[in-house]
């Protein structure tokens, strides 16, 4: 890595720690361990301590409604789509996408399937309106925007959706995807078409399954049936929910539409140069227990005390003791992923076999494979032909995978005819090509 790389790559890390940073001082557990402990230094703020609380909670309390119109926040995000608008109707731009995602705001360290998605829109000049989730009303508004970029928390957008649904563009071909089957979107799929809005559900998880699990507590069947019933299209990212959806609205249009892989995410001078004695196998994404099979790791990795095995995501569990052939390397930004894989000999996928992996089909695999890493995954159906894929049903069938993953050497030209059809920009094609003629 020369400097100019060296030097970006210590941007990105300082600027995912300053987003982190902000994210603590805004805390409200931060807030009230300070109140705490200036009342300790002070005989004085320690009589005060009961009003200063009583205080402190009447403000949680009036925090705890979104900001609406006067506000803030709601006046700064109607502002930014305005301009977005007039700039819209300016520049003569083709299209318009409403994103209603549902993950985190686009920040630079996360590379999730809408933030991929909006990436490859914005770099196609199609200009984007990212709505994206926030866990307290009280969060800054996010300061990573690009042109053409408007980011605004479900909160305020929910308030927005009149206004956004009836902008008046002329002839721009409008498309809202729906990433986020939120209770009370549904009930904008009329408004938005009759204002000439096409509509697309992105199914991109099974959240049935997720609810069960207690990740996606905000999910209802409901609300999900009716989107699949009243949307233009439904892309599903694998087979299983494409079977679940189209018998659980038949005659509804549901298609296949698979993650990918960013043509960014490999720089120009990568070169894949495995470490050999010993050799290091590396998983990077989500570690939540509720579907990282955290038991079966620990036994693989057991098993195989040959191998180095390196780590890298956000939300493991505290509880877990693993052996000292294991390194957990914590969050990194996807941008920064390579550094590491370049010394690995293979990738794992150790996900909990079930429903919900059935639905799954990970980011993870198209960007290992980039890299040039052959995968090994408990058994998920819609990476099973995938190439130099294997996946098992055991831990036993899982070590003997690996040691032959360990020792083989993909064929780039095999590797990069897979990757060519699953880009995200192909994906971001075929999303507009719900307009119905060739995108320029």
């Amino acid at each position: 890595m020369n400097s100019s790389d060296s030097r970006e790559a210590l941007e990105r890390e300082l600027a995912a720690l300053q987003v982190e940073y902000h994210r603590v001082l805004e805390s409200n557990s931060f807030r009230l361990g300070r109140l705490l402990i200036e009342a300790t230094r002070s005989p004085l703020a320690l009589l005060r301590l009961p009003i200063t609380l009583i205080n402190f909670f009447r403000t949680l309390r009036r925090q705890s409604r979104p900001p609406g119109p006067g506000s803030i926040q709601y006046e700064m995000v109607r502002k930014q789509w305005l301009s977005l608008v007039e700039e819209i109707n300016k520049s003569g731009s083709k299209e318009l996408v409403f994103l209603f995602s549902g993950t985190t705001c686009i920040q630079g360290t996360r590379g999730n399937r809408p933030i991929r998605q909006a990436q490859a829109l914005l770099a196609r000049g199609v200009p984007v309106f990212f709505s994206y989730h926030r866990t307290r009303f009280t969060e800054s508004l996010p300061v990573h925007n690009s042109v053409g970029l408007v980011q605004s928390p479900v909160d305020i957008t929910l308030q927005l959706l009149n206004d956004i649904s009836a902008v008046s563009l002329g002839d721009i071909r409008k498309l809202f995807i729906i990433s986020y089957p939120f209770e009370g979107i549904e009930s904008y799929v009329d408004k938005f078409r009759s204002q000439g809005w096409s509509i697309i559900y992105d199914c991109r998880d099974d959240w049935e399954e997720f609810a069960k699990v207690g990740m996606a507590k905000w999910f209802h069947a409901e609300v999900e049936r009716k989107l699949v019933a009243t949307v233009d299209r439904t892309y599903c990212v694998s087979r299983p929910l494409v079977d679940k959806l189209s018998l659980l609205v038949p005659d509804s249009c549901v298609k296949l539409m698979p993650n990918a892989v960013g043509k960014d995410i490999i720089p120009n001078n990568y070169k894949h140069e495995p470490a050999l004695f010993p050799r290091v196998v590396g998983y990077f994404g989500h570690l939540s227990a509720a579907w990282f099979n955290w038991e079966a790791f620990k036994e693989i990795v057991q098993l195989l005390p040959q191998y180095q095995f390196e780590v890298i995501g956000h939300s493991a569990p505290s509880e877990f003791e693993l052996p000292e052939n294991v390194l957990f390397l914590g969050p990194r930004p996807w941008q920064e992923l390579h550094r590491y894989a370049t010394r690995w000999s293979a990738g794992i996928i150790p996900f909990r076999m079930g429903r919900l992996a059935d639905g799954v089909d990970p980011i993870k695999i198209y960007e290992y494979l980039a890299f040039g890493l052959p995968v090994v995954s408990f058994v998920m159906p819609q990476i099973s032909d995938y190439p130099y894929t294997t996946t098992v049903s055991t831990v036993e069938e899982f070590c003997c995978a690996l040691k032959a993953a360990c020792e083989e050497v993909p064929k780039h030209e095999i590797i990069e005819a897979f990757l060519t059809h699953n880009t995200w920009e192909a994906r971001a094609e075929e999303l507009l090509s719900i307009f119905g003629d060739p995108v320029s």
